[in-house]
Parts: C-alpha cells; sequence; structure tokens
C-alpha cells in the first residue's frame, strides 16, 4: 500500500516546466513566405440582411439610369409647354 501512495506522490510532484515555445515557428512561416491577404474588390454579401440587400438592390438600379429616365409622359408635357407659347 505505502508503495502506491509513493507513486501518487511522485506523480503529483512531476511538475510541467514549459507552457509555450516559439522555437521552430518563425522559421516554418518563411519557409513558404509571408504573404499578405488578398484585398478584394468587393466584400460576400452573403449573410447579410436580405432587406438591406432588396433596398440596396433597388438603389443601384435607379442610381444608373437615374428615376425620370423611363417617364417619357414628362418630355411631352414640356413640348407642349412650348408650342403653348408660341
Amino acid at each position: 500500500a505505502s508503495r502506491c501512495g509513493l507513486a501518487n506522490l511522485a506523480r503529483a510532484a512531476m511538475v510541467k516546466q514549459k507552457n509555450h515555445t516559439a522555437r521552430n515557428k518563425t522559421v516554418r512561416e518563411h519557409k513558404k513566405g509571408i504573404r499578405k491577404v488578398p484585398n478584394f474588390r468587393y466584400k460576400s454579401l452573403k449573410g447579410m440582411d436580405p432587406k438591406f440587400l432588396r433596398n440596396q438592390r433597388y438603389a443601384k438600379k435607379w442610381l444608373k439610369t437615374g428615376r425620370h429616365a423611363d417617364d417619357d409622359d414628362d418630355d411631352d408635357d414640356d413640348e407642349e409647354e412650348e408650342e403653348e407659347e408660341e
């Protein structure tokens, strides 16, 4: 019984000495070269708020053409007013 007690005592006395080392880490990192993360022009919109994305899509659509570019009636009204003045 005393022998088991000594074994447990020996295990408790053995303390881990080293918690961390960076000995070979920099060598491994430089082996293939340290590279910058590529910067992409547009980040992914995956997982973003669908309501926001829908509104953004409409905003971009009208930004390209302009809202009054599709309305042909406005141009006709201007021409009629010019004819009345003459």
